[in-house]
């Protein structure tokens, strides 16, 4: 555990995050840049209204890239130890399951331990399993999974926007300056080259990520042929591969996530009575019904009667007065009792 602690923290600051600077860098400077020197000329000359779409689609940009690159992916908690299954190799490496009528195949895991569910893969780089693992994203330093999937496919089509709108500004800003002096159009060029170069993995990692979206396949099952011959089981059809995928709900983090808390149900009261103790009904009902007294019993003793129902005898005053005009043999008590619903 400490040798992997000390790996994660090693990778906090490394080598690792250099692609992640340079895409960085890259895309704050050039937009500075085209902020600076492109978009006043444009505002000025045509209307305020290009500043506006710039600057909403520049923030969009910076907001998918930050979800992209802070977002979990989908990380599976390993496994806790156990003694039994300190011997991986009594483990079986597959075990199949189907879906949709097609045998799918769920590998075991000997760093995570436990079997990978469907389409969950280990990533190397981040040594973690990811659920609908995709691709490891050197440029947000990420990797790019169920959680985080739609904030990826929405930086690169936002950005494939920008960087056109910024190709397009800046050209016509070069034409309408080709009669000045260098001076004034060299941070213009260094913008147009920055782009252009920078438009073509981005404008073909968007065309290839749409049609995955609308097979409903990741990156890596497309690379490695899973399902190439035979029908894929997630696919849903193309609209509803776009609305789940991108729309869809983000599943809660498996890491830290906590069951919620049941209510507790406090144990029932007891009333103390001669004789033990007996538990306080949950609903009463007063019912009073005749009694018919036992022969040479004057008087009767308190009852308390099971089956579902409590209760103890008591004896009206109009019952106590008449018992003198009439006979004992005659006479009826009315008793009172509180009956549990």
């Amino acid at each position: 555990m400490d040798k992997e602690n000390k790996k994660k923290k090693s990778r906090c600051c490394g080598s690792g995050q250099i692609p992640l600077f340079v895409a960085l860098f890259l895309l704050v400077g050039t937009t500075a840049l085209y902020f600076i020197f492109v978009c006043p000329y444009l505002v000025t000359e045509y209307h305020f209204s290009i500043a506006i779409v710039n600057g909403v689609l520049t923030f969009l940009v910076y907001v998918m890239f930050a979800q992209a690159t802070l977002t979990d992916a989908g990380v599976y908690p390993r496994a806790p130890p156990n003694e039994e299954d300190e011997n991986d190799l009594r483990q079986p490496l597959f075990r199949n399951i189907e879906i949709k009528g097609i045998t799918v195949k769920m590998k075991w895991c000997e760093t995570c331990r436990f079997y990978r569910p469907p389409r969950c893969s280990h990533c190397s780089v981040c040594n973690t399993c990811v659920e609908v693992f995709d691709h490891h994203c050197p440029w947000v330093d990420n990797c790019i999974g169920r959680r985080n999937y739609r904030y990826f496919y929405f930086f690169i089509f936002l950005l494939s926007i920008h960087i056109l709108t910024i190709i397009g500004f800046t050209a016509v800003f070069i034409v309408q300056h080709r009669d000045k002096s260098i001076d004034k159009i060299i941070a213009p060029v260094i913008i147009l080259v920055i782009a252009a170069l920078a438009s073509f993995p981005v404008l073909g990692l968007t065309i290839f990520h749409t049609g995955l979206v609308a097979m409903g396949r990741t990156t890596n099952e497309q690379v490695t042929g899973k399902f190439g011959s035979g029908h894929n089981p997630f696919d849903l059809g193309c609209w509803n591969n776009c609305c789940t995928t991108l729309l869809g709900p983000i599943p809660p983090r498996y890491i830290g996530y906590k069951m919620p808390k049941r209510k507790k149900v406090k144990p029932p009261k007891t009333n103390e009575i001669k004789g033990g103790q007996i538990h306080e009904p949950l609903n009463l009902q007063h019912v009073q019904i005749e009694l018919e007294p036992v022969p040479h019993e004057p008087q009767m003793k308190p009852i308390v009667k099971g089956g579902g129902w409590t209760g103890i005898q008591t004896t009206s005053n109009q019952s106590n007065n008449s018992m003198s005009s009439l006979s004992r043999t005659n006479y009826r008590h009315v008793g009172a009792f509180e009956v549990s619903v």
